[in-house]
């Protein structure tokens, strides 16, 4: 790998590696439980299914657009102003996949404590308060 490839890379996973690792998880979890809902419901549908795929492309999508936007307000600003954007947005997707997998789990007749789904929209209402 070039030399120069080697320090953006290694910061950004440093940087994002995390958060973009509990957003796919999230993504794939939250694609097996609502096949397992649709399965349980008897409502498997490819075209929802495809519609489903591309949404959760477009998340990544978004995600990554954030850590550029991240990146592009360092090299502007500088070091000393970092931008939470693209964690915001990780943080942001996480917590709505978590609420969708709660929803499916609820929906495949699994029994999911109150205070998990109060909590989950607890920070998402925090994150829309802070996004504004």
């Amino acid at each position: 790998m070039h030399e120069r490839m080697k320090l953006p890379l290694a910061a950004l996973s440093e940087n994002y590696g995390s958060i973009l690792l509990l957003c796919c998880a999230f993504i794939v979890i939250d694609l097996a439980t609502g096949l397992a809902k649709a399965k349980i419901e008897g409502c498997i549908n490819s075209a929802v299914g495809y519609k489903g795929f591309w949404r959760k492309a477009a998340l990544i999508f978004a995600l990554v657009f954030g850590m550029c936007l991240d990146l592009l307000v360092g090299y502007t600003a500088g070091p000393e102003l970092p931008s939470p954007i693209g964690r915001i947005l990780g943080f942001y997707i996480a917590i709505n996949e978590c609420i969708s997998i709660c929803e499916n789990l609820v929906a495949c007749g699994v029994r999911v404590p109150k205070f998990v789904s109060d909590a989950l929209a607890a920070a998402r209402s925090h994150l829309e308060q802070k996004g504004k």
